[in-house]
């Protein structure tokens, strides 16, 4: 679906896309991803083989997200009081590890294929069948974007729209594995293990970055200035409060938890000065909801 026709659904429709989409994402990313490794070997194109890897990512990617979103919904208790938003970005950083290892696989028998044709020897070419695999890859992973990214405009999902752009990158991708086996049929036979080699490379670094956000997520990085201000003068417009003394905020898994300090009138009574903590925390779960737990006391604002 593309956005031209994201007006002309229907509630019923919009709601039904809203709760297959994330199992519509697993199932289709292993259903391409098994189909294009199978043909890559058969045919013998390693390019449709690390084609294939990128559709295991995404598959990867849309179970994290699936499964994360249900276990970091569960609320805090004891063992967990900042809830488990962290689970998915450990069940990342070990995808990517696990991803990594295969593909450097991939890369050092395709770095070895182009070898052998620079030197002359002589390499067989991939079956034409593989160039009808990475047409369909096209067309799947097209139409599989189109869909995830209207659902995700409607829910204003930045994981589902994330999901919707590494499959439009599947799609130019396989474009160029398309061309690479025609060019290699026609008797370019470096094209295609040299393409893999492209692919293995972009999907190390890719992976890499990956484990990169998932380490800095674990370890609790600080949120930007933007939104630590944002939360900041959300606060002081809750009446009563004289001024934020301090402000810690942080990133647990998708969510942001906030221990915050305010400044109440030195007059106010301790109930008085409950009651205004209690609207903060309010305020700011409903102003910004990417908020999931705020920690807010109170101390007397004497004035100078």
């Amino acid at each position: 679906m593309h956005k031209l026709s994201q007006a002309n659904l229907t509630y019923s429709q919009c709601a039904a896309c809203e709760k297959r989409a994330g199992l519509v994402a697993i199932f289709a990313n292993l259903a391409l991803a098994i189909f294009k490794l199978l043909v890559g070997i058969l045919s013998g194109s390693k390019a449709v083989i690390g084609d294939s890897l990128y559709s295991f990512k995404d598959f990867f990617t849309a179970l994290v997200v699936y499964v994360g979103i249900k276990i970091s919904g569960k609320p805090p208790d004891e063992n967990h009081p900042y809830g488990h938003g962290k689970i998915e970005f450990v069940a990342i950083f070990l995808i990517s590890l696990l991803i990594i290892a295969g593909t450097t696989f991939l890369f050092i028998h395709s770095v070895r294929d182009v070898w052998m044709v620079i030197k002359g020897i002589d390499t067989q070419p991939p079956k034409f069948i593989a160039f009808w695999a990475a047409i369909i890859s096209v067309v799947a992973n097209y139409k599989l974007s189109g869909y995830l990214h209207c659902v995700g405009e409607r829910l204003q999902s930045p994981a589902m729209l994330a999901n919707a752009k590494h499959n439009h990158s599947d799609a130019v991708s396989s474009a160029f594995v398309a061309g690479a086996v025609v060019l290699t049929t026609l008797g370019w036979h470096v094209v295609d293990p040299l393409v893999a080699v492209m692919e293995t490379v972009n999907l190390i670094f890719l992976c890499s970055a990956m484990m990169k956000d998932s380490v800095r997520s674990l370890l609790d990085t600080s949120l930007d200035r933007h939104t630590v201000r944002q939360i900041e003068s959300t606060a002081q417009i809750v009446p009563g409060v004289k001024r934020v003394a301090s402000l810690n905020a942080r990133k647990v898994g998708q969510k942001i938890w906030v221990d915050m300090t305010i400044k109440v009138d030195h007059r106010l009574t301790l109930e008085g000065g409950h009651q205004i903590s209690r609207q903060v925390e309010e305020t700011l779960k409903k102003r910004m909801p990417d908020i999931q737990g705020a920690n807010v006391v109170f101390e007397p604002h004497i004035p100078i």
